[in-house]
């Protein structure tokens, strides 16, 4: 699932004068850092890609992470298929992004397949929510000062300790997932697809 993320910021005021639309966000109407980071089903963060300034919009970001070619690259099954990403309808749609159908004519189909992909787009929100529920400073607007402080080595800091946690804690998710009829890998059990590397493996000791 690919998601995205705004961390709150607020420029200094010797700096805001003269440069305050840098990180303003016109849709949020906040001052902030973008991100756009994959939620795999094992709810790790596994890509992340940011921060760029608020003003960029999602066009931007998908440019700047080269996130297809990296998807080309890696995004592959045993036998060479294509793996998928779900992402929002800002992104475009390819052999390796899905987005929602949209328009006013829609089949019930069509309706429903959005109605059951955006019951799993929730576990990919409730990572970076988590992230600034466990990590309180990042969501304290009045202490994020962007160019005096690092805010954005911050957010990536607590994206990889989110994912030690997950790797300790491993949270159960699979209940969103039906993969009874996936075959991708031989002789795995389906628990195992979804579950998070231990902590070692992880951090490659």
């Amino acid at each position: 699932m690919v998601s995205r993320i705004w961390v709150l910021s607020r420029n200094p005021v010797n700096y805001v004068t003269y440069h305050q639309r840098t990180c303003y966000n016109d849709w949020k109407r906040k001052h902030c850092l973008k991100y756009h980071g994959i939620v795999t089903p094992d709810r790790l963060i596994s890509h992340l890609f940011g921060p760029v300034d608020g003003r960029r919009n999602d066009a931007f970001l998908w440019q700047e992470s080269n996130l297809l070619q990296i998807l080309e690259q890696h995004a592959h099954a045993p036998d060479g298929t294509p793996l998928q990403v779900y992402s929002d309808p800002a992104y475009s749609i390819n052999s390796y992004i899905l987005s929602p159908y949209q328009g006013a004519r829609i089949t019930n189909n069509q309706k429903q397949w959005n109605k059951s992909m955006s019951r799993l787009r929730i576990v990919a929100e409730w990572a970076f929510k988590e992230i600034v529920n466990t990590f309180g400073f990042l969501h304290f607007v009045k202490n994020q000062k962007h160019l005096l402080q690092p805010v954005g080595v911050q957010f990536r800091v607590a994206v990889l300790l989110h994912n030690g946690h997950v790797c300790l804690h491993k949270p159960q998710v699979t209940q969103y997932f039906d993969i009874e009829n996936i075959n991708i890998i031989e002789e795995v059990m389906e628990d195992e697809l979804l579950e998070p590397p231990s902590l070692s493996e992880y951090f490659h000791y």
